[in-house]
């Protein structure tokens, strides 16, 4: 029997971002580069190539034939990429005036052409912005980019994180809302309809095969971030790959699904209790879930992003929490194109909350087990889009007590 006649598998048909979204990329760009005297931006990294490209190729991140995008403040945007890749950009991209090298060369990759387009293009004292902030990567060996930035004197790179890329990403377009909005239902879907396909007796690992199934079944396109975490009584973290542990009565399983559709993430969990769930884990269930409305419930346009946090810790520092909230460091974040972006739900973090951004509510306990009294961990997580009205959820909410397999 072949795969197509045993599992049925859906793609779901979109249309490819206009032209006219990455021209508003670009554009919005160049506003915040004349707000903060950059003359050109550099992109490098993978997450913003496709921001500002729509690369399309599935690896477009390599320790060889690196891509690079030159932003100037004005004029053409220009390719710098090797030979080959730029007929791939001509026929798949709205980039049409690139600089090439022949590629793979180890000694120059791509440096003696960067230097040619930053001398050929910019201003002798050009102030470049790239990625070298918080929560960014450069897409090029750390000793490229400094011969680029001696060779290139007396213009310099500046960091343009903080002003430019991640101000830029934090708000979705339309276009971007539906990818994510795509990828969180049909994630949502494979959760709700999982219960019915597990069984006391399986392996941790056996669970997560059979939810990727689920996932790709109703149009996930990748499912790079499957985590599967278990124990008697709780979890003790919420990170680690599946393994072979035989799912037994008393156990909690910890799903934590990161799945893509067209590049773009879903990040949340759901719980699974093989058996009737002991008492400890049915309240820590229960005071997380209702954290995790409140923090829903706290996003509005205009706040500061630490005011979830506040909303959530509360719910979570009542007496009706036998345990107290996590020293994780955070109870949420953005996403989008990468996961997680910025902003966080931290304390001491004062973002403004604007209509576009996504938002990954993430509340988390611990508590001690019922059965020996050894600390355990609670974490659950929704996405919400936010609106003119308030959050929008994104995802099948969780259910109110935690679905149990006999």
């Amino acid at each position: 029997m072949s795969v197509s006649d045993s599992v049925r598998v859906k793609t779901i048909a979109y249309e490819p971002f206009p032209q006219i979204e990455y021209q508003n990329r670009v554009d919005r760009a160049r506003q915040l580069m004349r707000q903060f005297a950059f003359d050109a931006l550099l992109v490098t990294s993978e997450h913003n190539l496709r921001y500002f490209v729509g690369e399309i190729s599935t690896t477009p991140h390599q320790t060889t034939r690196p891509r690079f995008l030159l932003i100037p403040s004005s004029g053409d945007v220009v390719g710098i990429i090797p030979m080959g890749m730029d007929e791939f950009y001509k026929e798949t991209t709205w980039i049409k005036n690139c600089f090439t090298w022949p590629s793979p060369n180890p000694k120059d990759e791509g440096v003696s052409t960067l230097i040619k387009a930053f001398v050929d293009l910019l201003p002798e004292r050009a102030k470049i912005g790239t990625e070298l902030g918080a929560e960014s990567r450069l897409g090029m060996p750390a000793g490229d980019f400094l011969r680029v930035t001696e060779a290139i004197k007396p213009r310099v790179f500046i960091d343009a994180s903080d002003a430019i890329f991640t101000p830029l990403r934090m708000i979705k377009s339309p276009a971007e809302i539906g990818r994510i909005r795509t990828v969180c239902g049909i994630v949502s879907e494979a959760f709700d309809n999982l219960p019915a396909r597990l069984r006391v007796g399986m392996t941790e690992r056996e669970a997560c095969r059979i939810f990727e199934l689920e996932c790709f079944s109703r149009g996930a396109e990748k499912t790079p971030k499957i985590q599967g975490v278990s124990g008697r009584g709780g979890y003790t973290r919420p990170y680690g790959v599946p393994s072979d542990k035989v799912l037994s009565g008393g156990d909690l399983l910890f799903l934590d699904a990161g799945c893509l559709f067209d590049f773009y993430w879903s990040d949340f969990d759901r719980h699974f209790a093989f058996g009737t769930p002991d008492p400890h884990t049915q309240d820590a269930y229960q005071i997380v879930w209702e954290a995790t409305e409140a923090g829903i419930a706290a996003v509005q346009p205009g706040i500061p992003i630490c005011e979830i946090w506040t909303a959530m810790s509360n719910v979570l520092n009542s007496p009706r929490n036998r345990g107290k909230p996590t020293t994780i460091g955070r109870m949420g974040h953005s996403m989008g194109l990468w996961m997680p972006e910025l902003p966080s739900v931290q304390p001491d973090d004062k973002t403004i909350l604007k209509p576009g951004m996504i938002i990954n509510v993430e509340p988390s306990t611990t508590y001690p087990s019922y059965f020996d009294s050894s600390p355990k961990l609670m974490v659950h997580e929704e996405v919400v889009v936010v609106t003119e009205a308030g959050a929008q959820l994104l995802t099948s909410r969780a259910p109110r007590t935690i679905p149990v397999i006999t």
